[in-house]
């Protein structure tokens, strides 16, 4: 069998492999970091061996990183300048910006949403999530009659069980499978969502929004797709799997962090009675969306440009030895 060489080495994030990147240079091909991310304490512990991470960091072709404060700690590392580039996160890509879409506006007719209602959604959300959402929206609701609760957990296995929480709070509520085989229940303020693959386009339909997986170990969930449409964003403490977007969404005042129920009841609260507060929350975080959009194709034109290169040339048999 022929064996293939690649021209060139694509490495994610911070996946510094000395082996392999050595590897790769002797068989002749170029290698690439893509998506780049170097956290502060990441960016400390290589400064202690600042000398081997220069090493390193000069044999790579291209360092595609996602703002420019990773740009500066890869160059403040030995990085050569010209090989670092801000392309921002792949991680924004694919996200929908336009509430009018034809999957959000197909789900707002079918729900009955009015143009004054004020739609508060917590989704993929996990035990006591939906229990903090439904107790946010049953103090509030009195002195704001036009809230809407929607909810959608992350598990399809808990759809009865947020349903017997549904029914035991006594407030009127609906299924969105009910939704199909006729017309909304008027009565109904809460939205119990028990379909796959939907949470994307309702999220289009949010002014306010509560990012679950995030007050227990589940470590959050993607935040993106509420902000790219502009709500007010919310999620709890522990949101490990996504620090990077938190990070830039807490530092652009894009997305509030709600310790508890009780902090989300009182951000609700502040959403309702601020709307200009509500407003610059979401501004602030499709602001940080829309820079990020498009980071693929500055990624992958600097990748094909790289590509087009003349193949390096692996040492001789004369150079290994030496």
């Amino acid at each position: 069998m022929r064996r293939v060489r690649p021209d060139v080495l694509v490495l994610a994030e911070l996946e510094l492999w000395p082996n392999l990147i050595h590897a790769a240079r002797r068989s002749g091909a170029r290698v690439a970091v893509v998506n780049g991310r170097l956290s502060e304490h990441s960016f400390r512990g290589y400064r202690r061996i600042r000398p081997l991470v220069a090493r390193l960091l000069g044999q790579l072709d291209l360092i595609a990183v996602q703002d420019p404060t990773y740009a500066e700690r890869f160059r403040a590392l030995g990085a050569p300048e010209e090989r670092v580039h801000v392309t921002g996160s792949m991680k924004y890509d694919g996200a929908e910006t336009d509430r009018d879409n034809p999957n959000t506006r197909r789900l707002r007719k079918l729900a009955d949403f009015a143009d004054d209602d004020l739609v508060l959604l917590a989704g993929s959300t996990q035990e006591t999530e939906e229990e903090a959402a439904l107790e946010a929206f049953r103090r509030l609701r009195p002195r704001h009659p036009h809230l809407r609760l929607v909810l959608v957990p992350r598990h399809p296995d808990r759809f009865d069980a947020v349903a017997r929480l549904l029914d035991a709070s006594g407030m009127p509520w609906q299924r969105r499978s009910e939704l199909d085989a006729g017309s909304a229940d008027p009565e109904a303020r809460i939205l119990l969502v028990d379909a796959l693959g939907e949470l994307g386009s309702w999220w289009g339909t949010a002014q306010v929004a509560f990012v679950g997986g995030s007050f227990g170990p589940r470590g959050g969930q993607n935040m993106i797709e509420p902000a790219a449409y502009g709500a007010a964003v919310s999620f709890g403490p522990n949101t490990w799997n996504f620090r990077d977007i938190v990070s830039a969404m807490l530092a652009r005042g894009a997305a509030v962090v709600v310790e508890d129920a009780e902090a989300l009841a009182v951000f609700v609260r502040r959403c309702l009675e601020e709307p200009g507060y509500a407003d610059t929350l979401g501004r602030n975080a499709r602001s940080l969306v829309a820079e990020q959009l498009g980071a693929t194709d500055r990624t992958v034109s600097l990748l094909a440009e790289l590509a087009t290169r003349d193949r390096l040339q692996p040492p001789s048999r004369r150079q290994k030895a030496a």
